[in-house]
């Protein structure tokens, strides 16, 4: 077997990929387009992509960068009749002596391939934020010195029967008579996001708010508002991806209002919002020390799959 590098063998790495993806149901295939747009990202060097050669035959490859003092493990990917052969192990190796050389002091296993929901053919998820517990890799990484650092939960629901319940039409109702209610946000009508920003204090949650307000053609989105139109409450912006995944930046309430449900209705309001838009389900992920789990767990989603953030620091 031997190591080389670079990018000048795109097609032989796909051809791992798409082996390791057929042999274990997991990632969800890529076009030749699409996987060239993984590999020419533009922070992983020529020198962060090594691949391993048997006769010719690309049977693995690994590829990473290095950000600040980190270095990072996009992916190490081995043909099935090749692994438990010592290849991944190989690779690894020379990754983190890559890391070493530019200054890395510790290593994060990072995942950004889009992966599929178990037991729903066409349900994905654009990320992963570290490696499933107990999948091979999980058990890979454990072995040469890696620790769990952090815990994700993704969680998944399917669309079509989904209806808002019971409870929390009457949270709705309760809210409506103190002057809150739910609703798209209208430019025209609700005012107050500078003071909501200051409120709610979470610069991404602004961000993606400032970003989409400042687009040509807004997307829809829910806000919480109050009897003089000021906003207090906030759901991303509702939209499609290409798979049917109903997109979700996030939701939050201003201190002011929390305690009276209005969490909840308006995370229920966003699916709603999301199957009427033509969502046929939705995804993203928590953490366990995240209360907002509850919320999603009391409308009906699953924990669709459980990940490690992994580490290692590397010895000077």
């Amino acid at each position: 077997m031997e190591l080389r590098r670079g990018r000048d063998r795109i097609l032989d790495l796909k051809a791992v990929f798409d082996d390791a993806t057929k042999a274990e149901y997991y990632f969800k295939p890529m076009s030749e387009d699409q996987f060239r747009g993984r590999v020419n990202n533009k922070n992983i060097l020529d020198d962060g992509i090594i691949y391993c050669v048997e006769n010719d035959e690309v049977i693995g490859y690994g590829m990473g960068y290095v950000s600040d003092i980190t270095g990072h493990i996009d992916s190490i990917v081995v043909k099935k009749a090749f692994q438990n052969k010592g290849v991944g192990s190989l690779i690894l190796k020379e990754l983190e002596n890559y890391f070493k050389q530019n200054g890395a002091k510790k290593i994060r296993v990072t995942s950004y391939y889009t992966w599929l929901i178990p037991g729903y053919e066409m349900h994905d998820h654009p990320n992963s934020p570290g490696i499933r517990y107990n999948s091979n890799q999980y058990f890979f990484f454990l072995r040469n010195g890696y620790n769990v650092i952090g815990h994700q939960d993704a969680f998944h629901l399917e669309l079509k029967n989904y209806e808002m319940s019971d409870s929390i039409q009457n949270i709705l109702e309760e809210n409506k008579k103190d002057g809150y209610v739910i609703e798209l946000y209208d430019a025209k009508r609700h005012k107050g996001f500078e003071e909501f920003y200051q409120a709610i204090q979470n610069p991404g949650f602004e961000h993606s708010i400032r970003y989409n307000l400042g687009l040509e053609n807004p997307r829809p989105f829910l806000v919480v508002s109050d009897k003089e139109n000021n906003v207090l409450g906030w759901t991303g912006a509702i939209w499609n991806e290409e798979s049917g995944r109903g997109h979700f930046d996030g939701i939050t309430i201003s201190p002011e209002i929390r305690g009276r449900g209005l969490g909840k209705a308006l995370f229920s309001m966003l699916a709603y919002e999301s199957k009427k838009n033509g969502a046929s389900f939705m995804t993203f992920y928590t953490g366990l020390t995240n209360h907002a789990r509850y919320i999603y767990l009391g409308a009906g989603f699953n924990i669709a799959q459980s990940f490690a953030m992994m580490e290692k620091v590397l010895v000077k």
